[in-house]
């Protein structure tokens, strides 16, 4: 941890990786919402409770993920609770530990005023590749093939079902296939597990929610089976 830098003040909370900063980043790391007004930056989600947006630092692609707060009461009952934000820092770094690919963190901030949290942003690297869904849904894609990622993505869940850790939102989107590698992404719901009683019965959500992707493809869900 010593390539991480902390920054707090009384308006906000910015943790970052020291070696990705230059002049650029930092006018992202000291407001992130610019990334969301350039007009080259590629929108990829604006949901109500997060929008992402690309962008290109030194010819380098990044994603930041805005943490919406959709009311004035949604935003006060998370004033006092950890981001979303931080949460996807942790679990990115958990991941890595682990040998679990996924996108590199580079920051998370928190806008804050005192102890009240309130908007925050998550910066990672972007990586580039098919989901899941549009990838195992690919007729071009050989079958041989298919059934090597199913395996890497069999051999991840393995790893987290030893961890006790259950990812909270588990569809075929949330992994992304590049170069032959699965990339677990969108770890904000994603939760280590004390209970191995309440641990089973998120596990067991996360895969009924994946093999629900394969309800139309029975070849592609056979290869899952043993996962559960």
């Amino acid at each position: 941890m010593d390539n991480i830098v902390a920054e707090k003040s009384y308006k906000h909370f910015l943790i970052y990786q020291n070696d990705s900063y230059t002049n650029e980043m930092e006018k992202i790391f000291k407001n992130p919402d610019i990334a969301f007004d350039i007009p080259d930056d590629l929108l990829l989600k604006n949901g109500n409770s997060a929008t992402l947006v690309k962008f290109t630092i030194d010819k380098k692609e990044y994603v930041v993920k805005r943490y919406n707060m959709k009311t004035r009461m949604h935003a006060l009952r998370r004033a006092f609770k950890k981001t979303r934000a931080s949460h996807s820092w942790k679990y990115s770094h958990l991941l890595k530990k682990k040998g679990i690919k996924t996108p590199n963190p580079v920051a998370f901030k928190e806008k804050r005023l005192g102890p009240f949290r309130n908007k925050a942003f998550f910066i990672c690297e972007y990586v580039k590749g098919l989901t899941a869904f549009d990838y195992f849904n690919d007729p071009q894609i050989l079958f041989e093939n298919k059934a090597l990622i199913a395996k890497k993505i069999t051999q991840i869940f393995d790893t987290l079902k030893f961890s006790l850790i259950s990812h909270g939102d588990m569809k075929a989107t949330n992994i992304i296939i590049n170069e032959n590698d699965p990339y677990l992404i969108d770890l904000d719901s994603m939760k280590k597990h004390r209970s191995k009683y309440f641990f089973k019965r998120a596990w067991e959500k996360d895969m009924n929610r994946f093999m629900k992707n394969w309800d139309d493809l029975p070849e592609i869900s056979q290869l899952f089976r043993q996962v559960k």
